[in-house]
């Protein structure tokens, strides 16, 4: 008869597998379970096909949350599917610098939303997966357009992912109208070659052609003489120069001579102005002191004293003839060289 199992011991060892498998996610999982989340969503506007929930999102290539839920909703009144992706983002992923802020991460995410313009775009992880993730970027000056704005909730607007636009490029692409076109013009090169215009056309080029490489030929020709025309003109403005610079040397050298000597002839009439005025002024006082004597004679006899008063009128006249000599000699030094003019 066997035994029967002691449920103690299998208590046990389920408490023990229950413990190994929390130790394990906290090792192997980083603590995520207990990291920080900020629940954000965004309304995408076309297809998210290739983004899965757990996929990745990145803000300037840094992976900073995850994808944690995708919908489908639709509004009878304006007929228009969306689809709102949930993404959580883990505050701790962002290493803050500088003096902390109050606010909460919710709040500076949803400050982010309203003044710096932070959009989320759908980007390819692999072309050849074909997966996609959600990338958080800044989109200074672009006004954030909100679906919904939730309280409990951040919501970032959107923008177009590239192959959206591509697609709507290739939708408004009017292939039909450019098939057309290729045909009618491979229709016109088919009818000009068909026609002969390109036959004679090639001619004609190769007639210009003809015509132009006789023309270079007469240029060529023409180079070398007109090369030694050239070299011989530049010869002869060579000698030219030669000759204006031999005739100039003297000339220049003349300059400075007669520069030299009117220098000399300067100082010399300015050495012999100095004495002439010295002599003038001592015959002036001679003059003066004779007009002294004369005038001691005053008392004499009546005929004497009228030639002695006319005497003196002479005299002063004489004086101020002299003075006036001496005034225009110091304003004029070079009239004794050149005369009164």
């Amino acid at each position: 008869m066997s035994k029967q199992a002691n449920p103690t011991v299998i208590g046990g060892f389920v408490l023990g597998a229950l413990t190994l498998v929390v130790i394990a996610i906290l090792v192997f999982g980083g603590g995520a379970l207990f990291r920080e989340r900020v629940p954000m969503v965004t309304y995408f506007p076309g297809s998210v096909q290739g983004l899965s929930v757990g996929a990745g999102v990145q803000f300037e290539g840094v992976t900073v949350g995850r994808v944690t839920g995708i919908e489908l909703s639709f509004s009878p009144d304006t007929g228009i599917f969306s689809v709102p992706v949930t993404y959580e983002v883990w505050p701790d992923s962002v290493r803050v610098l500088g003096a902390e802020s109050d606010d909460s991460p919710a709040q500076i995410l949803q400050r982010l939303v309203k003044e710096r313009g932070l959009h989320a775009r759908l980007e390819s992880v692999s072309f050849v997966t074909g997966q996609y993730m959600i990338a958080l970027q800044l989109v200074p000056g672009r006004p954030p357009r909100l679906i919904k704005d939730p309280e409990d909730v951040v919501e970032v607007p959107s923008i177009e992912a590239t192959r959206d636009r591509m697609s709507e490029m290739l939708e408004n692409l009017r292939l039909d109208d450019l098939v057309n076109e290729a045909s009618l013009t491979l229709a016109s090169v088919r009818q000009l070659i068909g026609s002969g215009e390109m036959l004679r056309l090639i001619e004609t080029l190769n007639a210009t052609l003809d015509e132009a490489r006789i023309l270079f030929g007469d240029l060529d020709r023409e180079v070398q003489p007109l090369a030694r025309r050239m070299d011989s003109t530049l010869e002869d403005f060579s000698a030219m120069a030669r000759a204006v610079q031999a005739g100039v040397v003297p000339v220049t050298e003349n300059i400075e001579t007669v520069t030299e000597e009117l220098a000399l002839l300067v100082r010399r009439v300015d050495e012999q102005v100095v004495p002439l005025s010295g002599a003038t002024l001592t015959a002036l006082g001679e003059v003066e002191g004779a007009m002294r004597s004369l005038g001691s004679l005053t008392g004499d006899a009546s005929g004497t004293r009228v030639r002695l008063d006319r005497f003196l009128v002479e005299a002063s006249a004489a004086a101020r003839s002299l003075r006036d000599l001496a005034d225009y000699l110091e304003r004029h030094p070079d009239a004794l060289l050149r005369g009164k003019r």
